[in-house]
């Protein structure tokens, strides 16, 4: 969908609150696309996001669907105004193994108090294959800034 943000500067702010986001940079996730409504995210698979059988553990899966789909509701909002998770449900669909991890955010619909978003994750092979390890639909309220 083409959304209208309602901040023109919104690339330049998500930009900037992805300075204090101290999870990402420890994870190592890094969000490689902005638009209005849209956001991705990568992560170079190492072993510190493996579970004990060597697949990507199931809390970075959800983890990195919160991100993409928080900065899809954020690019959205208006100056001032801020989005936190108020629900999220993430389906697992298979195993994660391959080179990186990708993730694609995006709004379904916006609204006054809340966004409702979803987010794919793939696991993306050297050969650069996509296959879909995970599903998550979310639920972002939009918290106002104080009078």
């Amino acid at each position: 969908m083409n959304w209208t943000p309602k901040n023109p500067d919104f690339k330049a702010l998500v930009e900037k609150k992805l300075e204090g986001q101290q999870l990402m940079k420890r994870l190592n996730i890094t969000l490689t696309k902005i638009e209005a409504g849209y956001t991705e995210a990568e992560i170079p698979f190492e072993l510190m996001h493996q579970q004990q059988d060597g697949y990507v553990h199931g809390g970075l899966t959800a983890t990195i669907a919160d991100i993409v789909s928080g900065f899809a509701a954020y690019t959205l909002v208006a100056q001032g105004e801020r989005v936190v998770t108020a629900d999220i449900r993430t389906s697992y669909f298979r195993p994660g193994v391959g080179k990186t991890i990708l993730a694609r955010g995006r709004v379904v619909k916006p609204g006054q108090n809340f966004f409702f978003c979803e987010a794919e994750v793939f696991m993306v092979h050297e050969n650069g294959d996509e296959t879909e390890i995970a599903h998550s639909s979310s639920t972002m309220a939009v918290i106002k800034p104080k009078a």
